[in-house]
């Protein structure tokens, strides 16, 4: 039988086919790519080593031409060791220290020898020279595939297989100035599927598909930087959305490759600060909570995968970083905050001015105190964590509204470098 050597090892045909490589950002990746062979009508099977170590085995979908017939398919590993080859050379000659000898047996690290004139001893199995590597060893993973065919033929012949330890991750940064802000998306590659494909047309799946079973990210190794292009098409398919790379990229085994997906210049942006106070019903004496900065953006018009949103500003030519956070998928169209860090000249004091409980309720009176010590005028929001049961009760002279479920929330202006307080009276069933 002759075997079939898959072009990496042995050059058939000059014809090379595209590769598209899907990538999600779940440790997965779906590889489509063709490659010509020449096979031969004698010939019952053919080779293709051009894998990776992760391969997904039972993902892979093999294209063959209508008249060539795909009867089985086997994973090969690999198994490229002296003792392996020298079992394949059993009662054949291989060279030893200048003498040819023939194997007859294989023990461990030992093989069992004949020479020219019939005497057998014991040699080291890694003295042996080989003339050949057999063809049933292979130096890397291999799939073997047997098949029928009636012609001898060039055959353009398509693989498609899931592949693990390919992976993206999105990154963004937010440059600040005044109200307004441009918002760059990056994505990060990282591929140790120990192959490398070159020349790929790349797609990037954002979404959560469900999966039988989930695999580790993988770790970094070097890194590379792609050219950026804002030319990104990002497409909705069936309920997930695609990020087609308009130029093609090599993806290198153990790199890591950073390509541009989204641009946003010139966003609107408002500044929130909010404080989440202490239950007013458990709160004793005194008891301070820092106000939290963030920045509210009106709705873009694409998608936005998972990724942390860095927010840096310029201050007299000095770039700073004000904070960073985690944003999940994000429709389009659709409103979002940035949590930025505590604010370092506001906080609200909260303090008991008297109780009135008694065995069936709680009844307590809380003064609460706005510092802004800043130059600029601030709105704060005060959440206050108390039921919405109609045995509870809340008075206040301020208007306040329920955010996030139960939160009593109220919203004042404090002017620059003063304070503002107001009292509440809660009361609840116990």
């Amino acid at each position: 039988m002759k075997k079939i050597i898959f072009l990496s090892t042995l050059v058939l045909t000059k014809t090379m086919f595209a590769t598209t490589l899907t990538i999600y950002n779940s440790n997965l990746a779906l590889v489509k790519e063709s490659k010509e062979f020449e096979l031969n009508k004698r010939d019952t099977d053919f080779s293709y080593d051009d894998i990776p170590h992760s391969l997904v085995l039972d993902s892979l979908k093999v294209i063959l031409p209508k008249d060539v017939i795909l009867e089985s398919q086997t994973y090969k590993q690999n198994n490229l060791t002296q003792h392996n080859i020298a079992n394949s050379f059993i009662d054949k000659s291989v060279k030893y220290k200048n003498n040819y000898v023939k194997i007859l047996a294989v023990d461990n690290a030992h093989t069992i020898v004949e020479n020219s004139k019939s005497e057998v001893f014991t040699v080291d199995t890694s003295e042996l020279i080989f003339p050949t590597l057999p063809t049933n060893i292979f130096s890397k993973p291999a799939l073997v595939f047997k098949i029928k065919m009636q012609k001898t033929q060039k055959a353009n012949i398509g693989f498609e297989y899931l592949v693990k330890n390919i992976n993206f991750t999105t990154d963004y940064i937010l440059d600040i100035q005044g109200g307004k802000a441009n918002l760059t998306a990056w994505a990060d590659i990282q591929n140790n599927s120990s192959k490398s494909f070159k020349d790929v047309n790349l797609n990037l799946i954002a979404g959560d598909i469900n999966r039988v079973k989930n695999f580790n990210r993988p770790k970094s190794y070097k890194f590379m930087s792609a050219r950026s292009n804002s030319a990104v098409v990002q497409q909705n398919v069936q309920n997930y959305h695609l990020y087609k790379i308009p130029f093609k990229v090599d993806i290198n085994a153990h790199e890591k490759i950073r390509v541009k997906l989204l641009t946003f210049k010139d966003i609107k942006l408002t500044n929130d600060y909010t404080a989440t106070a202490f239950n007013p019903l458990y709160l004793m004496g005194e008891r301070t909570s820092m106000v939290e900065r963030s920045v509210r953006l009106k709705p873009l018009a694409s998608a936005l995968p998972t990724g942390v949103v860095r927010a840096y500003t310029q201050h007299e030519s000095a770039p700073l970083l004000l904070g960073e956070t985690k944003i999940y998928n994000t429709p389009k169209s659709k409103p979002f905050s940035l949590k930025l860090g505590r604010d370092f000249d506001t906080r609200v004091v909260q303090k008991i001015i008297s109780r009135k409980d008694d065995k069936y309720h709680f009844n307590a009176f809380v003064a609460y105190t706005l510092f802004n010590n800043s130059d600029k005028d601030k709105v704060i929001n005060l959440e206050i964590p108390f039921n919405k049961e109609a045995t509870s009760t809340i008075s206040s002279k301020l208007k306040y509204r329920f955010t996030k479920g139960n939160l009593a929330t109220f919203t004042l202006e404090v002017k620059a470098n003063s304070q503002r307080s107001f009292n509440v009276n809660f009361k609840s069933k116990r």
